[in-house]
């Protein structure tokens, strides 16, 4: 499944994020059709933009690749020949074979290890301490066996939640050792969650360098995110983006038809992508294209983030901006709203792993990190959901979904 089907199927720094500051790059009077015919000799022409990723050093195009759910080699050939660098995969993705995908194309075409950016994951918890340290240890290793390489550039601590989790002595030990080996260049934390505090606490520790951190558009109001996102990049982390175009089920679901079919193009997905890196502050985005013309979509907004008049419009909708709303944003104000302590973010996110991404594996990954008796087993009793959103995700319409296919 494409992109496109996934959604089919399913102040101060205000100015500088979004609409309210579309003056600060300006509005391009080209056309998209001339900016397609004109992409491959802008790419030969390395006119894609970089920016440098903190206090790494490291220099990068706009637009990487997330290579999550892609499961065709020459998507990760094509990417390169295009002026991608950074490949951001994890131990648990694909059972593995995602990582090996990433070595294996690399590898058969001769990129030279300096030349290419590795991002991967450990998913350690719910282990603390000395087992989370071993468990990470033990993750990298095999990454590092699958990827074929001798080191990684960046190893996150994934799907982190909590400070506890970050701060967590051992994990430090771990990424320290790590680093003296010269296992990894770089450590960093990736989270889904209400993240603001986290990436605050960091921005003042200074240990982490990187950040791998949800963000999009349903979060254009929230300057909670804008000001975390500033402090970080001040104290010299470097800030990647994911989850940027929002496959979430929140287009078709909330937009009128005629809506839809205005907006069904690639307007919707390079509009928000732009808006995403249109904030000095991020370095790169991961998008997870799984398809040519998607890797073409996205080269394009590496090119120019001037928005066309098409993206502009779009998302100055009020009824967009409405829409966005049911975009689950994981900050966990849901869980109040139900007597038996269900996981709803959690589940959240497994549906939109399996009814937006298509990707089974994570979903029952995610569902299966859920604690006994806060999952969808409590839910397959209940008869009445009173799981409420204060940003209007239909909870309970997604958690019945699940039941009806999981249960």
């Amino acid at each position: 499944m494409n992109r496109r089907n996934f959604i089919e199927n399913s102040g101060k720094n205000l100015a500088l994020m979004g609409l309210a500051g579309l003056s600060a790059v300006g509005i391009s009077g080209k056309t998209a059709d001339s900016k397609v015919e004109n992409a491959e000799q802008e790419v030969k022409n390395n006119r894609m933009l970089y920016r440098r990723l903190g206090k790494t050093g490291i220099e990068l195009p706009i637009v990487s690749m997330g290579v999550m759910n892609a499961n065709v080699p020459g998507l990760v050939k094509a990417a390169w020949e295009q002026g991608i660098r950074h490949f951001d995969t994890a131990w648990v993705y694909q059972n593995g074979n995602n990582e090996k995908m990433v070595g294996s194309v690399l590898h058969e075409i001769g990129a030279k290890r300096e030349e290419v950016i590795i991002g991967t994951k450990a998913l350690v918890s719910p282990r603390k301490g000395k087992d989370a340290k071993a468990e990470l240890l033990r993750q990298l290793n095999e990454s590092l066996s699958r990827l074929k390489m001798d080191y990684v550039d960046i190893l996150y601590y994934h799907d982190t939640q909590s400070l506890e989790q970050i701060n967590d002595p051992y994990i430090v030990e771990a990424f320290t050792e790590l680093k003296e080996k010269k296992k990894i260049r770089f450590s960093g934390f990736s989270t889904h969650v209400d993240w603001p505090d986290m990436v605050n606490d960091a921005a003042e520790r200074k240990f982490y360098d990187v950040i791998l951190i949800s963000y999009n558009y349903s979060m254009h109001n929230d300057q909670r995110v804008f000001d975390a996102i500033k402090k970080a990049y001040d104290s010299g982390i470097g800030l990647i983006a994911m989850k940027t175009q929002c496959q979430q089920g929140w287009y078709k679901r909330e937009l009128s038809a005629e809506m839809q079919s205005y907006y069904s193009e690639k307007n919707m997905n390079t509009a928000l992508l732009k808006w995403v890196l249109r904030n000095q502050y991020i370095t790169t985005a991961v998008p997870g294209f799984t398809t040519f013309d998607q890797l073409k979509e996205d080269i394009l907004v590496a090119l120019n983030l001037d928005y066309t008049k098409e993206e502009e419009n779009f998302l100055r909708s009020r009824n967009v901006k409405l829409a966005m709303q049911s975009v689950c944003r994981q900050c966990g104000t849901c869980m109040n709203s139900c007597p038996y302590n269900v996981d709803i973010p959690s589940l959240m996110r497994t549906h939109m792993y399996l009814l937006s991404y298509g990707n089974p594996l994570m979903a029952r990954i995610t569902l299966d990190r859920i604690d006994s008796g806060n999952g969808l087993d409590k839910c397959a009793a209940c008869s009445n959901c009173t799981g409420r959103c204060r940003y209007n995700v239909p909870v309970s319409e997604r958690i019945n979904e699940l039941k009806e296919i999981l249960v």
